[in-house]
C-alpha cells in the first residue's frame, strides 16, 4: 500500500512540474507563435459610419481602393458602426509595391444607404489614419419606369 501511495505522490509531483513550465508558454501569450515584429502596424484605416440623423450604421461594406496598384482591400464594419481596415501598407509592401497615400480611396456600401459625401482620407502616409467619420444618407427610393 506504501508503495502505491509513493507512486501517487511521484506522478502528482511530475504533473505540477509540467504545469509549472508549460505556464511560462500560457503567459506569453503565445509569444512564440505571435512575436513583435508581427505586431508593428503600418498603414489601416478606422472610424465610424453614422446615418444623417447620428444613428449607427452596421454590415456595411468597406473598401480601400489603391487605384494604382488596382488593388481592393473589402471588409465589413461592426455593430456599433465602427471600421478598422486590414493593414494596407503591409500588404503592399508584401508585394515589394510602394503604397502611394494619394492613390488610396474609401468606398461604402450598404443597402438602403449612399454617401452622404465622398469619404476624405487625411494625408498621413503611416500608421493609424482617422478616425474617419462617414455620413450616409438614405437612397432615393427608386421610381417605376412608365413603357
Amino acid at each position: 500500500m506504501s508503495v502505491s501511495v509513493l507512486r501517487l505522490v511521484r506522478r502528482g509531483i511530475v504533473v505540477v512540474l509540467c504545469g509549472v513550465f508549460t505556464a511560462g508558454v500560457a503567459w506569453a501569450n503565445g509569444e512564440e507563435f505571435f512575436g513583435d515584429k508581427d505586431t508593428v502596424l503600418d498603414t489601416y484605416f478606422f472610424g465610424h459610419i453614422k446615418d444623417t440623423d447620428g444613428k449607427v450604421l452596421d454590415n456595411a461594406v468597406v473598401t480601400v481602393i489603391a487605384k494604382n496598384l488596382n488593388m481592393k482591400f473589402p471588409f465589413r464594419n461592426d455593430a456599433p458602426g465602427h471600421f478598422r481596415s486590414p493593414d494596407i501598407g503591409k500588404a503592399v509592401k508584401g508585394l515589394g509595391k510602394a503604397l502611394d497615400p494619394s492613390q488610396l480611396e474609401i468606398t461604402i456600401v450598404k443597402k438602403g444607404y449612399v454617401l452622404a459625401a465622398p469619404v476624405r482620407l487625411p494625408g498621413k502616409a503611416e500608421g493609424g489614419v482617422g478616425p474617419i467619420d462617414v455620413v450616409m444618407k438614405p437612397a432615393p427610393a427608386a421610381t417605376p419606369s412608365t413603357n
